[in-house]
């Protein structure tokens, strides 16, 4: 029979760890003074009780959470600590390795929390010593190596937890054997090969972990015997294989998370027996077939995500019975037919996300009634007809986006009534009609995108959006001028106002927006000088305000913008040069040999090619275009000489149109190119209406 250590031992041993620690909090100032040097009894964060053998009093437990304590574990000796039953240390800051010592000496050791701390290394195979553990808990630390098969031996644990730590190599089959396990959870490490069978033998699990690893393989069906389960997450993992029938058995599941796998196959219809779910999160696989008018039966769902699937048919109506739902995701799918007017009872919604379908018809003007919606997205599917007014009471409204539909008809009148939205998309419909006035005062609004529509307005008021970040406006019918409160806009990095009928001088206060990365005024009715301050905006890049009534001098000042990539002032007035423009470290001309290539097509094609060039540019690959195609129709087809000196200017141009400055030719190479009579291309077999020019893109 060993000996007990006594508590003058005991004391000695905790003053002596104490004496390591790099910073020592008040708390363990009780430790050692005055009269309790060798009662340590009633030290912060100790226990006694007396211990069976010899019923002398004994340090029991310890508990020392969240005190930040910077220390390691291999300075406390543990032999003289034989009696402790409880190790509390969790969310501190001790470091190190895990001790072998702990685990060989504290065979009566029930609960051991080290959680949120620094350790590191390996769990060492003594841990099959502590053979009385009831809990373990590890995560949040830096534990590498193999997840121990040690672990299968400490029958009595009711508790294990390894997550968020670096472990790696398989899950051991043995840790079926741990028929007291409650809780699981080795989610967050790098645990790899199949899912052991043998975790399906844990009747008493209510909780199993294995999310965000590197797992593969199917999901076993001996899954449906944990018929105690309420929380099953296995998403972020590599699994393959259909989702198994038998999950539908575990009836006291109440969180379902399979997300981020490669599972294949329909969602089973037993699915419709988890009554008690909260929470089915499928999305990120490859699930195929029809959404199961089962899942309407889960009344309990707060949360439904099935989104980035292969799903196809229509929403079954019967999900309007789901109203606890708070969140419903389904975009990246391909489901189609109408959208249910009853989601319209969902009236504790908050999130609707059903982007990227092919759902079609109207917008059900029952969406009014969810009045706790934030968030709606709509966009990038085939939606027509009008826009509910009802949209735009929505109070608690922050995300809108109708993007890519054939929407028609005005925007809903009192958007931002709330005074919440931050983003507004709506772009690529067939919107018309005027431009909200509850816009201009919209102080929330982060970013806008309602390009390409039919949108009338006077956007003379605009500008007061403290928030705004990305606005893009272009390719409507608005009117008005650029007010001075622009300004206001001190986090605007995107301003894209182009192919309006914009009329006045561009403010001055343009350049206070000392964020603005890219500026496109293009094809409007602007006059006026250039204002000097746009040299303020150094972290310009793109700067368009071609075919517009600007007159008078370039500013020099646009010289100094050394982040300026894309410069197009064509189609003014403008007269002058730019010396020097940076583009990079370097002093260059290459932003006044950009413009000549947009001239240069310019010519031939008889209009702006600004439109042709915006489209390469939202294209990553090169783009071929056939010289006859370039030409303005409306001229004779040249002869063959002709033709082939228009390709060779054309051949020159398209270099100037190089998105990256640095790939541009210099001035004088151009120049020199230009003026040596086309000498390369002076094949005379060659057809140069139908030859090729390729316009550089991103």
């Amino acid at each position: 029979m060993a000996v007990l250590p006594t508590l003058e031992e005991q004391a000695g041993a905790l003053l002596g760890w104490k004496a390591t620690l790099e910073r020592q909090p008040a708390q363990l100032q009780s430790w050692g003074t005055g009269n309790t040097t060798t009662r340590p009894c009633s030290w912060h964060g100790i226990s006694c009780s007396k211990h069976q053998q010899g019923h002398q009093e004994v340090i029991t437990e310890i508990s020392l959470r969240g005190l930040g304590l910077r220390g390691e574990l291999d300075a406390l000796n543990f032999t003289a600590l034989s009696t402790l039953t409880s190790i509390q240390l969790a969310h501190n800051q001790i470091r190190g390795s895990f001790p072998a010592a702990l685990a060989s000496s504290l065979t009566s050791l029930r609960h051991l929390m080290l959680q949120e701390n620094e350790l590191s290394g390996k769990i060492p195979w003594q841990i099959k010593h502590l053979e009385s553990l009831v809990t373990l808990v590890l995560s949040n630390n830096y534990f590498y190596g193999p997840i121990p098969s040690e672990l299968g031996y400490l029958n009595k644990l009711v508790r294990l937890d390894l997550s968020s730590n670096n472990l790696t190599g398989r899950v051991p089959r043995n840790l079926g054997n741990l028929t007291q396990l409650t809780i699981l959870y080795l989610d967050g490490n790098q645990a790899l090969g199949h899912i052991p069978r043998e975790l399906g033998y844990l009747a008493n699990l209510q909780e199993l972990a294995l999310s965000d690893n590197k797992l593969m393989g199917s999901i076993p069906d001996t899954f449906g015997s944990l018929v105690n389960i309420t929380g099953l997450y296995l998403w972020g993992n590599q699994l393959s294989g259909r989702i198994p029938r038998e999950l539908g058995y575990l009836v006291n599941l109440e969180e379902l998370d399979l997300g981020d796998n490669k599972l294949i196959g329909s969602i089973p219809d037993t699915f419709g027996n988890l009554t008690k779910l909260t929470t089915l999160h499928l999305f990120g696989n490859q699930l195929s077939g029809y959404l199961p008018p089962e899942l309407g039966y889960l009344t309990n769902l707060q949360e439904l995500s099935l989104s980035d699937n292969k799903l196809i048919g229509s929403i079954p109506n019967i999900f309007g019975n789901l109203t606890n739902l708070s969140t419903l995701y389904l975009y990246g799918n391909q489901l189609s037919g109408y959208l249910p007017r009853e989601i319209g009872y969902l009236v504790n919604l908050e999130e609707l996300h059903l982007s990227d379908n092919i759902i079609k018809g109207s917008i059900p003007t029952i969406f009014g009634n969810l009045t706790k919606l934030s968030t709606l997205f709509l966009d990038y599917n085939k939606f027509s007809g009008h826009i509910p007014q009802e949209i735009g009471t929505l109070m608690d409204l922050q995300y809108l986006q109708l993007g890519g539909n054939n929407l028609s008809g005005p925007l809903p009148p009192k958007l931002c009534a709330g005074g919440f939205l931050k983003h507004l998309t709506a772009f690529d419909n067939n919107l018309n009609g005027p431009l909200p006035s509850s816009l201009l005062n919209c102080r929330s609004l982060v970013r806008v995108r309602l390009e390409r529509n039919q949108i009338e307005g006077d956007i003379s008021e605009l500008g007061i959006h403290p928030n705004l970040v990305y606005m893009d406006m272009s390719s409507n019918k608005l009117f008005g001028q650029l007010s001075y409160h622009w300004r206001e806009c001190r986090n605007l990095t995107m301003l894209h106002l182009s192919n309006n009928n914009l009329v006045g001088k561009i403010p001055a206060s343009i350049g206070e927006l000392s964020q603005l990365e890219i500026l496109n005024l293009s094809s409007n009715k602007l006059e006026g000088e250039l204002p000097s301050a746009v040299g303020n905006l150094q972290k310009l890049s793109q700067l368009s305000v071609a075919n517009n009534f600007l007159h008078g001098s370039i500013p020099q000042e646009i010289g100094a913008l050394s982040n300026l990539e894309f410069l197009d002032l064509s189609s003014n007035n403008l007269s002058g040069l730019i010396q020097e423009l940076a583009y990079t470290q370097n002093v260059t001309e290459k932003c006044d040999i950009y413009s000549f290539g947009v001239l240069a097509l310019e010519i031939f094609m008889g209009s702006h090619p600004g439109d042709l060039l915006s489209s390469l540019h939202l294209i990553t690959n090169k783009n071929d275009v056939c010289v006859k195609n370039l030409l303005d129709s409306r001229l004779e087809i040249p002869d063959a000489e002709t033709a082939r000196e228009i390709y060779g200017v054309l051949s020159v141009a398209v270099q100037c149109l190089e998105p990256n400055p640095s790939r541009r030719p210099m001035a004088r190479s151009a120049s020199n190119e230009l003026s040596a009579g086309f000498k390369t291309y002076g094949d005379q077999h060659v057809d140069y209406l139908d030859a090729v020019v390729t316009i550089p893109t991103q």
